[in-house]
């Protein structure tokens, strides 16, 4: 459903410029026009102009312009319709819809209800010793409490029952925004029961989700986090938590610290750090590099310093830098940055200081490794982390640094620019999965599926394989049993073959083009680092080359594998 073209058409007829940018911006006549300091970039003369006579603006240092709806997608971070619907109500102008108004209604109702659960739960957290005692043995303050509307989900789902009975919520509603569950059997269930509650608001301010934390009395075979799951007006790879409250910040500072959960951001937050936000666990998305990039130049990404912290941040820098922005690393010594956080600002302020541009962080890291592996795997990185760079006289000044650096010749150092052109054309938003996916890639993912615990046994290269980022992150999602159940439906509704014997065959011929890529990279290293008495080393690099197009040539030729 979409409002209509009268609407739309009413709202950029009214919709005044100076009246819309005067309500954020503190605009000064300047002859016919009006000025400002541009809040789109820093500066310290004005350069964003006002025109009132022509109902446009413009900035002439970033070159950002537009009308009033323009201003505001910009400024606020919303959406097209997003805008025209704020600007509609700012004038009074009703709004008509096109399409399934039902569909509407019903999210406008969910909206309403999960505003009332949210009261339930921070009523409850006032009742509850227990929950407001872990809070304050976390360090939170209660000013955080009430900016981050944190609650408590009591024990016993009666309450919840009560409550929703009181307020005329209908059970199916609790439902629809994930607050309860249905057993096989029909039984209802407390998603939250028992947990503190952190809600969950959208870029323009909306309550959309709920996350959960277990108290520590409850039992320790529970996950220890719960969120929502997806919902009519939750979409996960859209929001990020405390954005809506950083978003000022954000601007201001023209930099975001990223960081993984919600204790870490409500710490960081309390003791000044505000222009900060949190992915919940899930990997930095698309949808969320488009919203920041709206904001920021630059992000702190400051992860729990363990495996897979570290491993979110490379998918975390992918994101960022296909959307360039500059990404920086700041390695903890703590745990986590709540940890940190707790040691105080001084602290804080030490670690960002520090925190280093990401191709640096990994310059480094080779210069200290001695292992030929080690520095092969860190010099792969580096290029992969490249290919995501839109801006290809940025990429010729890293892969200059990059030859400068490690001393290899630039005619070794290959950026695959066509798997930028795949990943710009993967911003887009919208697609249903076998639109992103080739041909095998389903059949595999079908397969998995289907015959999970044989293709794990059978195959043990899934982190040695060469694939696309969205493939991986199914692949992924598959194999911990983390995949969603509309996800699995479409999967399993392609007409593709799921033999599970076929998918391994792919699945080797994936791996042995990760092999070529390594192999290639391993000889490249060789050529320019290794004396002329070790040419028997390259000689068995060679060969195994060749070998290897001999086997990927069989895989081809066979008809198993098409997508080249």
């Amino acid at each position: 459903m979409g409002i209509s073209p009268e609407t739309i058409e009413e709202v950029l007829k009214t919709a005044n410029v100076y009246d819309v940018i005067s309500d954020y911006l503190n605009l000064k006549k300047t002859g016919v026009n009006y000025s400002a300091l541009c809040p789109f970039h820093t500066e310290k003369t004005p350069s964003f102009i006002v025109s009132p006579s022509k109902n446009i603006w413009k900035c002439f240092g970033c070159g950002k312009a537009g009308n009033s709806v323009k201003f505001l997608m910009e400024y606020k971070g919303l959406s097209y319709t997003e805008a025209i619907k704020e600007l509609a109500n700012k004038y009074g102008i009703p709004i008509k819809y096109v399409g399934n108004i039902e569909e509407d209604k019903e999210k406008t109702g969910l909206y309403a209800v999960i505003e009332k659960v949210k009261e339930f739960y921070i009523d409850n957290l006032k009742k509850s010793k227990e929950a407001r005692k872990y809070l304050n043995e976390r360090g939170v303050l209660s000013k955080t409490i009430s900016t981050f509307l944190l609650g408590y989900s009591p024990k016993d789902i009666k309450e919840l029952l009560k409550f929703a009975e009181r307020e005329n919520i209908k059970l199916e509603d609790l439902e629809k925004i994930g607050v309860i569950t249905r057993s096989i059997d029909g039984s209802i269930k407390d998603r939250f029961r028992g947990r503190i509650i952190f809600p969950i608001r959208d870029h323009s301010g909306r309550l959309v989700a709920f996350g959960g934390r277990i108290l520590p009395s409850e039992n320790k075979n529970l996950p220890k986090y719960l969120n929502s799951p997806e919902t009519k007006i939750y979409n996960k790879s859209k929001v990020l938590y405390g954005f809506y409250e950083a978003k000022d910040y954000l601007r201001e500072k023209k930099t975001a610290i990223i960081v993984e959960g919600y204790f870490d951001l409500l710490s960081m937050y309390q003791i000044g750090f505000k222009n900060i936000v949190a992915t919940l666990g899930t990997s930095l998305t698309l949808e969320h590099g488009k919203l920041l990039k709206k904001f920021i130049d630059k992000a702190i990404l400051m992860f729990d310093n363990d495996k897979a912290g570290k491993e979110a941040v490379i998918r975390a820098s992918k994101i960022l830098l296909l959307y360039d922005i500059e990404v920086y690393y700041c390695p903890l010594a703590d745990k986590d940055p709540d940890e940190l956080a707790r040691r105080g600002i001084k602290e804080v302020k030490k670690h960002l200081e520090n925190s280093t541009d990401i191709f640096d962080f990994l310059l480094a890291n080779f210069k200290r490794k001695t292992d030929i592996k080690e520095r092969q795997k860190i010099l792969k990185l580096y290029l992969e982390l490249v290919s995501y760079i839109p801006d290809r006289a940025k990429v010729g000044l890293l892969i200059d640094k990059l030859s400068k650096e490690t001393g290899i010749g630039k005619e070794y150092l290959k950026v695959n620019s066509q798997n930028l052109k795949e990943k710009i054309e993967n911003k887009k938003e919208g697609g249903r999965i076998h639109e992103k996916l080739s041909y095998n890639e389903i059949i595999v993912l079908k397969a998995l599926i289907e015959h999970r615990d044989y293709l794990l046994k059978k195959f043990d290269k899934y982190d040695k394989i060469k694939v696309s980022e969205y493939f991986e992150a199914l692949l992924n999602s598959i194999i911990n049993n983390q995949i969603e159940e509309d996800v699995i439906k479409e999967i399993k509704s392609y007409d593709v073959p799921s033999d599970p014997d076929t998918a391994i065959n792919i699945l080797e011929s994936m791996y042995y083009k990760w092999l070529k890529n390594e192999l290639e990279l391993e000889l490249a290293y060789n050529r320019d680092n290794l004396k002329n008495s070790d040419k028997e080393a390259e000689n068995k690099i060679l060969e195994k080359l060749i070998n290897l197009r001999l086997i990927i040539n069989k895989f081809y030729k066979g008809g198993v594998v098409n997508d080249t």
